[in-house]
């Protein structure tokens, strides 16, 4: 078979196997560009396998995806189940009795083109305070008064820089965008890749998904899971394994009954050996506890799930036990082949990355678009860009487990996990000058990690030159400013669970 194995010229068939937010994010967006020069996506979607369906957090970049693609945010939200998002809130993580959080956007406002955090340090060391950076965040404004981020048929700079993100059913989402998809041109067939042919350069052919059906390709994109089904199982990329420096191995998931509130941020709350998230969704709530297996059994974080969430036993709530291994590939993108999603790598979702990661790897792959050539160039540079990503958000959820004072047997363990030497030269960074490495801010913008340092109590020892020239009454005026507006613009907003009923035209 020769397929279309040819050496040079344009793509003209792009296969995707497996379907899913990641899958349907990759079909969309990708058809997108290969429809313009009437080429062909075609996505093969096992009719077996299922999805998990507890709800899934976002992050602010999604709103610009979907933005970008001219999708009506409002029908979107109704079609998935969707909620606003502002941030997450971290309770007990620091220790328990402490909550801190990590809002979207800005803190507050920029002052001389600097970060809010800089003037929030000066103030604490040279006059005492005791306001804590978050203190100064509209955001977290917002999600303590449980308002929306905006007025009802109105804006607000939080919609217009698009610092918020979503609570959203991503099996809805990936039927959401499986529709559109479908309707613009993109073939969407069923079955399970039983084989898969190699050309004579190594090249990925074809794949038999079964009833003498064989599917050819220039380029394919594996998003079948953690199976790697193309990318591992076939083309033998090794996995990177992350245990020694992040303990969890699995989660116990349910979804809850629709809550009584729709809180505009998710929960984390630190448990004995892991933690617990909420994210509330207009129909239901997911929750789930993801946890060290070596430090708690799955009978024991199953009943400390049930108990969390008010049930008397486990039938009533049909809890589902996920193992998963955290790490990434070695190379994202070997041979013809590209792999997203939990094929690419998994890092836990304490900071709801898992859907950004799929959404980067997308973008990136469209910025490098390949020709039926060699494109080693074009490999190197994805390849790398895509392992820095997964590093950063590997070191930002190492920093959330490193910074607590917890003392139960996991949490010390997680303090002593081998740190890689990317966070210790951030954190040696950040003690010594307040700055965060501009070469760190692939994943979050400094403010985020500040929220995270700052909320666990690791400050700085000095604060930067820059911040030290405005006049002290001059600049915490300026701050005292800049909080009782964050104020001001909370009084103004309607509830979230309010607004929540007229977008989705319930009665709650």
């Amino acid at each position: 078979m020769t397929g279309f194995a040819a050496q040079s010229g344009p793509i003209q068939r792009l296969v995707i196997v497996g379907g899913g937010t990641a899958g349907w994010m990759a079909a969309i967006y990708l058809n997108r560009i290969m429809r313009a020069f009437n080429r062909q996506v075609i996505l093969v979607e096992s009719p077996t396998l299922g999805t998990i369906g507890v709800g899934e957090a976002t992050i602010p970049p999604l709103v610009h995806f979907f933005r970008g693609l001219k999708l009506d945010e409002k029908e979107l939200m109704r079609k998935c189940s969707a909620t606003y998002k502002l941030g997450i809130k971290f309770v007990d993580w620091a220790e328990p009795g402490k909550a801190y959080w990590h809002p979207f956007g800005h803190c507050g406002a920029r002052i001389d083109n600097l970060d809010l955090f800089h003037f929030w340090l000066r103030r604490r060391i040279e006059a005492g305070s005791k306001l804590e950076y978050e203190d100064y965040s509209t955001q977290v404004r917002l999600g303590e008064a449980g308002k929306a981020p905006w007025p009802y048929g109105g804006a607000s700079l939080i919609q217009e820089t698009a610092s918020y993100a979503y609570h959203l059913d991503a099996s809805a989402l990936a039927d959401y965008l499986r529709d559109i998809a479908t309707r613009e041109g993109v073939q969407h067939l069923f079955g399970d890749v039983r084989d898969v042919a190699l050309d004579q350069k190594g090249d990925i052919e074809s794949v038999d998904i079964g009833g003498d059906r064989i599917i050819s390709g220039d380029f394919f994109i594996d998003a079948t899971g953690f199976s790697g089904r193309l990318i591992e199982q076939k083309l033998a990329d090794p996995w990177i394994d992350w245990s020694r420096h992040m303990l969890c191995d699995r989660a116990v998931v349910m979804p809850l009954p629709r809550g009584e509130d729709f809180p505009p941020y998710t929960y984390s709350t630190a448990r004995e050996a892991g933690w617990t998230w909420q994210i509330p969704l207009n129909s239901r709530t997911g929750f789930g506890y993801v946890h060290s297996s070596a430090h708690i059994s799955t009978e024991a974080a199953t009943e400390t799930l049930i108990a969390q969430a008010g049930l008397r036993k486990a039938r009533a709530a049909d809890p589902r036990v996920l193992p998963f291994r955290v790490g990434r590939r070695t190379s994202f993108w070997r041979r013809n082949c590209v792999s997203i999603g939990l094929a690419s790598g998994f890092v836990e979702p304490l900071e709801s990355t898992g859907i950004h990661l799929i959404q980067f790897a997308i973008m990136l792959l469209s910025e490098y678009f390949p020709d039926r050539s060699e494109n080693a160039a074009l490999r190197r540079v994805y390849n790398s860009r895509m392992g820095e990503i997964y590093d950063a958000a590997r070191d930002f959820i190492i920093l959330h487990y490193y910074l607590s004072r917890r003392e139960e047997p996991f949490w010390r363990a997680s303090r002593e996990v081998t740190l890689p030497d990317s966070l210790t030269e951030l954190l040696e960074l950040y003690d010594e000058t307040s700055r965060i490495d501009s070469a760190r801010l692939l994943l979050f913008p400094a403010s985020s990690y500040y929220f995270i340092l700052a909320g666990n109590g690791r400050v700085p020892r000095r604060t930067i030159v820059e911040a030290e020239q405005s006049p002290t009454s001059k600049l915490w005026h300026v701050l005292d400013r800049i909080r009782a507006d964050g104020g001001v613009i909370a009084d103004r907003m309607p509830a979230h669970k309010d607004y929540m009923a007229e977008l989705h035209r319930t009665s709650i």
